[in-house]
């Protein structure tokens, strides 16, 4: 009688695969339970939605403007950076306006070569306005353009940039919000504060908590 051959090597090569696809899929499961997603949004604790246009700094060049070029999503406490106050207004909002006098006094106090406020080193403040449209172009009394957007700035000594998004294509990933609205942004690209959320504080007591500890 011819006894048949069998061979132990395939099966203990299946058997160390299976074993190796185990060990994969354990891993991988244990490390989607305890790492914490950062979700991309507008919410405080998201990754900042982006954000594109052209904007101005002298009123009367305008630039190429991407807010992801103020971030570094690998920033840790204690490493140089920039933190952004973003702010959504319109140069025809009544709120805005008020508000306008308000922002050249904190602007000055945290930008610039001579900021009073104790930034600690190698940190960075900017500021940045985002010039929205709440009106149709078209509605008596409500002027927009480039044009409105500099002698707005220029009215009120904002030496900070303004970016041009009056087409309001920012509503696609940000939402329709009025004005003015607030964002604060850590040099991570994590939102601290965001006014749409309502908040007891405002973005200034945010900013002194989150960038000075105070």
């Amino acid at each position: 009688m011819i006894r048949r051959n069998t061979s132990n090597e395939g099966s203990a090569r299946t058997d160390g695969m299976m074993i190796v696809a185990v060990m994969f899929i354990a891993a991988f499961t244990f490390i989607a339970w305890t790492t914490n997603p950062v979700y991309t949004g507008i919410g405080v604790g998201d990754r900042v939605e982006e954000l594109k246009g052209q904007m101005t700094t002298d009123g009367v060049t305008w630039t190429d403007f991407d807010l992801s070029d103020n971030y570094d999503e690998m920033w840790s406490e204690g490493e140089p950076g920039i933190w952004t106050m973003l702010e959504f207004m319109d140069t025809n909002c009544g709120a805005c306006i008020n508000a306008a006098p308000k922002i050249t006094d904190y602007a000055r106090m945290w930008t610039g070569d001579n900021p009073t406020k104790p930034i600690p080193e190698n940190i960075t403040v900017e500021f940045v306005a985002v010039s929205i449209s709440l009106w149709d172009e078209d509605t008596a009394g409500k002027d927009y353009g480039r044009d409105e957007i500099s002698s707005f700035k220029d009215e009120y000594n904002h030496d900070f940039a303004y970016v041009d998004m009056q087409d309001n294509s920012h509503q696609e990933k940000w939402g329709n919000f009025g004005t003015p609205t607030y964002f604060l942004i850590a040099p991570n690209g994590i939102i601290k504060f965001a006014s749409p959320e309502g908040n007891s504080d405002s973005v200034w007591e945010v900013m002194d908590r989150e960038i000075l500890g105070a």
